[in-house]
């Protein structure tokens, strides 16, 4: 028996499938190889600190590491920390094989793709404002929640997740945080506006909705505790698990601002094995894994997954769509982990009353300037 190959995984519900002892998809990886394979999964509030200390060691620990995308690609890049991997198969969905890749090299094996996605009831929603429109603004979600009043909504409003769940309000009013050239973007009345209108949705959420991550929004949902919800397309599977009630009264909308992330897998440039690591990689990207995790998780990366799964799964037609039209990525920078973390933390100040919007987002563009 060879040794074992190690991964450093996010504590993201997706990544479950890989461990799940009914899918065997490790199991099977061992059988047919000889080597074993141990997933050390971290939760997603320390990962990437985790992360770092192994992509800036001369030995990592592990021999595959998650990456979230494009949110740190072209910083793991620039800083030498990844190894480049042989170009993806045209199967994989062209937007997707593109955020894989810096400057025409392909240094990501895609896992899963989260993306901004709405869910709600439509015994509730649709009696009142008709048929939801598949792509809706976050001014109809605000207004859909202010007419249902109290507990309308479940916020991800954890400090981990609050920047993200943010973002789609402001680019509502036409604000990007970041620009391609590496300018900030926050200080300005347009981004404050979107703040207050953001934290003026807390009145119709659940209590406590500001320590709301994933888990928090889900059970939240599934027990009908809220009408309407926005999460990650790669959690809509676990949302829709056997544990969910009146799981064919949920509905789904994306949102027109939305954004996404294709979380994935790399090999450290200081890996031990990386024969071993790319042998993995590519049998974790194949079809038959895609197909598993989009099941499981609710966000494949292939077309032919779509194409074959449609009927079974009922969102795939607007997470695809998602993924190809409505969401947008943030641009790839440097040093964008530090520059983003600014932003969490100012916003979710402001969303718990610690300081002003105006506030909030003044400090977040000084504290960003100075890590640019």
């Amino acid at each position: 028996m060879e040794k074992s190959i190690k991964v450093l995984a996010v504590g993201d519900p997706a990544v479950a499938v890989y461990v799940n002892e009914s899918f065997k998809i490790l199991e099977q990886f061992t059988e047919a190889t000889g080597y074993p394979v141990l997933f050390d999964i971290v939760p997603w509030e320390n990962y990437y600190d985790t992360l770092m200390k192994n992509l800036q060691s001369d030995h990592s620990s592990y021999d595959v590491v998650m990456v979230a995308g494009h949110f740190w690609l072209k910083d793991f890049v620039s800083s030498g920390y990844l190894e480049a991997l042989s170009p993806l198969d045209e199967d994989v969905l062209p937007v997707i094989r593109q955020e894989m890749m810096i400057e025409g090299k392909t240094f990501l094996v895609p896992s899963f793709c989260d993306g901004h996605l709405v869910l709600y009831r439509p015994s509730i929603l649709e009696p009142i404002f008709g048929k939801i429109s598949e792509c809706i603004t976050t001014d109809e979600y605000g207004v859909m929640a202010a007419k249902l009043g109290e507990n309308a909504i479940a916020m991800k409003a954890h400090p981990s997740e609050i920047f993200l769940d943010f973002l789609p309000f402001l680019r509502a009013e036409g604000v990007e945080p970041f620009a391609a050239d590496g300018s900030v973007n926050v200080n300005r009345p347009e981004a404050v506006e979107a703040l207050k209108a953001y934290i003026a949705l807390k009145v119709f959420a659940l209590q406590g909705t500001e320590e709301f991550g994933n888990e928090g929004v889900k059970e939240a949902f599934q027990h009908k505790k809220c009408a309407m919800m926005v999460t990650w397309g790669g959690q809509i599977g676990e949302v829709l698990s056997p544990s969910c009630e009146s799981i064919e009264d949920v509905g789904f909308a994306a949102f027109k601002t939305a954004w996404n992330v294709t979380w994935s897998f790399g090999i450290p440039k200081s890996a031990s094995d990386k024969e071993a690591a790319e042998k993995l990689l590519s049998y974790l990207g194949s079809s038959s894994v895609d197909r598993l995790v989009g099941g499981f998780a609710g966000s494949p990366v292939r077309k032919s997954t779509y194409e074959l799964d449609r009927a079974v799964y009922p969102w795939y037609d607007i997470h695809l769509k998602l993924i190809e039209e409505y969401a947008k990525p943030l641009p790839s920078l440097n040093n964008f982990g530090a520059m983003a973390g600014h932003l969490y933390e100012q916003v979710y100040l402001a969303f718990t009353g610690e300081k002003t919007a105006e506030e909030a987002l003044q400090a977040a563009q000084v504290a960003i300037e100075k890590v640019k």
